[in-house]
Formats: structure tokens, sequence, C-alpha cells
């Protein structure tokens, strides 16, 4: 355990530095987290497979240029449109499997289009909007994953899914789910004024829920596609903590709709 809070102190003062400093600092080290992620699930897809990395690895490091300097999500249709057109030559010209192509496609949507999304929030023109979403997309994969796992070690009985993550629990789930709502209730309601934003907080109750469920999905699919590829971690970069990819599957795979919450309600 002690190993375990030692690896995270480091990734922790990244994570408070990201939301403080914010701008083209934050936007450049989700970028370059972005192309670590992509690294990790390449060398991942490496087990069953020859992926393409050097393609990888360009297409994540264009996502930054992409989305801040080629219209947005437009930018980023461009560069998926050529990066798979990429893909296709190169099977093309070198006579690769078209597994291969598959397995260079999936680090670029899987992590790769996901990390559009948090580089879209770091992106938001008013600063204390894009602090505030962080730290509800954060905030909520965390508080989600920690009680998740400490109500499923306290009444734990029932087995979720045994086939992808076998010691996650039904109770743990439940616990996750509980208390990863009632922490963006409590969040959204007391910081939103400080941070220029009022709605109503019923919204609050209804992002908690969704952000709660897609936080653990979002684990399970991470264990999902380690399991497809007969791997325990992502990667080694923080210790017993695994990866990258490890510690961030819940908060990408919830990006998505805290963008969403933002762009429906906030903006």
């Amino acid at each position: 355990m002690a190993k375990r809070i030692l690896y995270a102190i480091p990734a922790l003062a990244l994570l408070l530095s990201v939301v403080y400093f914010h701008g083209l600092y934050a936007q450049l080290v989700v970028s370059a987290v972005a192309v670590l992620c992509v690294h990790e699930m390449m060398g991942a897809a490496s087990a069953v497979g020859r992926p393409i990395r050097v393609l990888g690895y360009i297409y994540a490091a264009l996502l930054f240029p992409a989305y801040r300097f080629a219209g947005g999500f437009g930018g980023i249709a461009i560069l998926i449109a050529i990066g798979m057109m990429a893909v296709f030559i190169m099977l093309v010209l070198s006579g690769r499997d078209a597994i291969d192509g598959l397995l260079t496609v999936l680090p670029m949507l899987y992590p790769g289009l996901f990390f559009v999304f948090m580089l879209a929030i770091f992106c938001i023109d008013n600063a204390d909007i894009s602090r505030f979403l962080a730290i509800m997309a954060f905030g909520a994969a965390i508080i989600t994953d920690s009680f998740a796992y400490f109500s499923g070690r306290l009444f734990g009985k029932h087995k979720l899914i045994p086939k992808v993550s076998p010691n996650k629990t039904v109770e743990g789930a439940f616990g996750g789910l509980f208390f990863g709502t009632c922490a963006i209730v409590v969040l959204g309601v007391t910081m939103q004024d400080y941070f220029g934003i009022g709605i109503n907080p019923f919204w609050y109750v209804l992002l908690g829920l969704v952000l709660s469920a897609l936080t653990q999905i979002g684990d399970l699919a991470a264990s999902l596609v380690k399991r497809r590829f007969g791997i325990k971690d992502y990667g080694y970069i923080m210790g017993e903590h695994g990866g990258a990819m490890d510690r961030l599957d819940s908060v990408l795979f919830i990006s998505p709709a805290v963008f969403a919450f933002y762009f429906v309600l906030v903006a």
C-alpha cells in the first residue's frame, strides 16, 4: 500500500498543476499523456499482432494541433480520415495482415479519440469553466473508483462480471454509483457559483449518475481489452499502479459526457 501511495503522489501533483496552471501548459501535458497512452495500447496490441506503431505515434502527436489549429472536431475528423487512409496504404504496400491494420486503428480511437474530449475541455476559452469541468471529470472518476473499491472490500459478496473483472462486485458497483453521484452533486452545487456557472441542481444528480456509471463501465472496458490481449497492465510507468492507461481508463471514458454536459447546459 505504501508503494502505491508513493507512486500516486507524482500523478496527483501533475493533475493539480494541470488544473491550476491550465492554458497551453495543460493542453501540452494532456497531448503528451495521449501519446504515452497510445504507446501503451500499441504495446498491448503487440501481444496478438503487429500494429503499425509509427502511424499511431504520428496520429497521437497530431491530435493537439489538429484540434487547436485546424477547426476543433472538424480538424480531428480530417485527421482520423487521413489516419485510416494511411493505415490502408501501409497494409497494401507492405502486404501485412488486415488484423495488423485493425490493431493500429484501435489505439487511434481508444484511447486516442477519447483524449480529444479531454483536450477539448482544457481548450475551452473560459478558464474557470474549463477548470470546473476538469474537477468534475477527475473528481467523479477518483471518488467513484475509490468508493467502489472500499464498498466491494467491505460488503462485496456477489460478483459483477467475473469473466471481465473477477474482483469487482455488485455491492462495490452500487457503492461507487451512490457515493460518486453524491460527490458530483455536492461539488457542482457548492462550486458552480465560484466558477461562474448557474444551473439547476437537478442536472448534477443526472450528471453524477451518468459519470459514476460510465466511470465503472470505462474501467470494465479497459479490463476487457487487457484480458483479450492477455496482459495484466498496460504499462509500468506508475509501478504497482500499472501504466497511464490503467489510471486514466475511467476518466477517459467519461470525458465525452463531461464535454456534452458543457455543450448542452453551460455553453
